[in-house]
């Protein structure tokens, strides 16, 4: 019900009598509603530019599957390479996927982690966020037969590939197999067709790893879906070139 005048002027002047505790607690009892809603939206609108303006481009998706990287290393891989290609660090940036575990014969208590672990890689591939997987042996041949890695024979160019060429690895993809029944009845012999296809850069043999004393070596491989190929070039050619202080 809207006020007279003779009321508003009656609020307006009891309003004036009140000390500032009371006229607080005044408006607040009659406009918290209005206030609650303002506040929700000065929060709303206050988080999405604090969200675009402190947001970060990605110049790249990585992945480590069964590798532990040290802080040095990892700063080096990570950090270190958008100043490298003269990126600015505050608003661009390597987008890392750590401690992903990828095994076909995990234990009953590494079960659920590596399953966990195949699904996070799986719908990082499908929504295109997922570049290039750092991995040990037993990740590679995983990523290897399911077809994800890109075939690097005629994707290296020029020097890179001449720099690459004795590290690259080849491994077997599965073409075509009998999985599906071969698990729904096990009398059923497990068939495939394969073929090797060189998938994988031993990324460890290169100075910039030769002082991470990995337990095994590490594979470096591209997946196939990848929309960043000309980012992926450059950030191998940075991996595989010799870092500045090499020569001292």
């Amino acid at each position: 019900m809207r006020l007279t005048d003779a009321e508003r002027a009656e609020n307006i002047e009891a309003l004036a009598r009140m000390n500032l505790p009371q006229r607080l607690d005044h408006i607040f009892e009659y406009y918290k509603f209005p206030l609650v809603l303002i506040l929700i939206a000065v929060v709303a609108v206050g988080s999405v530019l604090y969200y675009r303006l402190t947001r970060k481009e990605a110049l790249l998706y990585v992945a480590y599957a069964n590798v532990s990287v040290g802080e040095t290393l990892d700063s080096v891989l990570i950090e270190d390479y958008p100043r490298a290609i003269g990126a600015d660090p505050r608003k661009c940036e390597v987008k890392l996927y750590r401690n992903l575990y990828l095994s076909q014969d995990a234990t009953v208590q590494n079960h659920e982690y590596a399953y966990a672990s195949q699904m996070k890689v799986m719908a990082a591939m499908s929504n295109g966020q997922l570049d290039v997987v750092l991995m040990n042996r037993e990740a590679y041949d995983i990523m290897s037969k399911g077809g994800y890695l890109l075939p690097l024979d005629d994707f290296l160019k020029g020097d890179l590939f001449r720099r690459a060429a004795d590290n690259l690895i080849k491994n077997s993809v599965i073409l075509s197999d009998n999985a599906i029944e071969h698990r729904l009845d096990e009398s059923v012999p497990y068939q495939a067709e394969t073929e090797e296809v060189a998938n994988a850069i031993l990324i460890s043999a290169f100075p910039r790893f030769v002082r991470a004393e990995f337990s095994g070596d590490v594979y470096l491989g591209i997946i196939g879906n990848s929309e960043r190929t000309e980012a992926v070039l450059q950030y191998i050619d940075y991996l595989t070139s010799a870092p500045p202080d090499s020569a001292a």
